[in-house]
């Protein structure tokens, strides 16, 4: 991480940047950026001194949020799909003005210490955690010393020792399958998502389950690691499109992915469906806004975190709560991408 903001023009700078230039540690910037006196004023001026020379701006609004002002739910997202994170906050925020909450969402790039300083500054009465959070041991141990409410989003394993809101990410990867199969396609090339996140491996397994019931091999060639970005599903698509004998259709594990393989194709004057159906996963806004519009599967994001901050807001619910994991329903949206194999490439 880079000490000067000026070499970041994309990033805010945090308070851990604070600490590192001034060379202090991160509970002590915590103590003087919030005003409390019991800390040296040699301190006090490093700090201060780092926070202007790196334009750090203290976030006064959720200052004044965590002393009597609205509640708050904190929503943790790590991802690399814009439409994704768009699609949770939209969940988040459309719950929480229902219930009176006030939302604060981070984008969590700078490791643990960033998130347990927007714990301390917020005392937020339940956290949302997004893939891939949700799978890491050390956040979920720091939120339970916390005593911190949290419901986790589509977690490697859900529990009933944790609350988590779920899909059935390899039934429905399976059942896109299926319906390619089902149009006649035989090779059909598949985009894996992210490695750390959970879901990537359910999605390829019920690609490989759909494809090992019709009774055939999936080559090797066919299929392409990628990471849920736009940039990684261009790459993937680029590999699988200049293959000397290409597939007649691709799964994308998300939305984003899916809509660079359409973009590949044509750069390469492949019709999109006419010689190539593509399909994708999330039924994210990106979905129904290229051309041809995308088949993919309904993964109601936005319900996902809904219900996950309806959880958080139930006086019933408590830090202590041990239970089931909720599931919710997905579908296939069938739209302009995907169509029957050509003859000569599913014979």
């Amino acid at each position: 991480m880079e000490n000067s903001t000026t070499e970041r023009p994309h990033q805010r700078a945090t308070m851990i940047d604070v600490a590192k230039d001034a060379g202090v540690s991160f509970k002590t910037v915590s103590r003087v950026l919030n005003g409390e006196s019991n800390v040296r004023e040699e301190t006090r001026q490093l700090v201060m001194s780092a926070a202007e020379r790196l334009n750090y701006k203290l976030n006064v609004a959720a200052r004044s949020l965590r002393v009597g002002g609205p509640q708050i739910i904190a929503l943790l997202v790590q991802n690399p799909s814009r439409s994704y994170i768009e699609s949770v906050h939209l969940g988040a925020l459309q719950r929480c003005h229902k219930t009176g909450m006030h939302l604060i969402m981070e984008e969590c790039e700078d490791g643990l210490a960033e998130i347990e300083a927007m714990i301390d500054n917020t005392s937020p009465v339940g956290v949302v955690v997004t893939p891939p959070l949700c799978d890491d041991p050390d956040l979920i141990k720091m939120l339970d010393t916390k005593k911190i409410r949290y419901v986790l989003i589509a977690p490697r394993n859900p529990s009933a020792t944790q609350a988590s809101i779920n899909i059935n990410d390899e039934s429905a990867a399976e059942e896109m399958t299926r319906h390619l199969l089902s149009l006649g396609h035989k090779r059909i090339g598949f985009i894996k998502g992210h490695p750390d996140h959970s879901v990537s491996a359910k999605r390829y397994a019920g690609y490989s389950k759909a494809m090992q019931a019709a009774a055939l091999e999936i080559a090797p060639e066919l299929v392409e690691q990628g990471e849920f970005s736009w940039a990684s599903g261009l790459a993937a698509a680029e590999k699988l499109l200049d293959l000397p004998n290409p597939p007649s259709a691709v799964f994308a594990s998300n939305d984003d992915m899916a809509a660079a393989v359409i973009a590949a194709a044509y750069r390469r004057n492949i019709h999109v469906p006419n010689d190539l159906s593509v399909v994708g996963f999330d039924n994210t806004q990106v979905a129904a806004v290229i051309s041809p519009q995308l088949t993919t599967v309904n993964q109601p994001i936005a319900d996902l975190v809904s219900e996950a901050v309806g959880l958080l807001t139930d006086q019933t619910f408590q830090s202590g709560d041990r239970s089931k994991p909720i599931f919710l329903d997905h579908h296939l949206v069938k739209r302009e991408s995907a169509g029957p194999a050509k003859a000569e490439v599913s014979a």
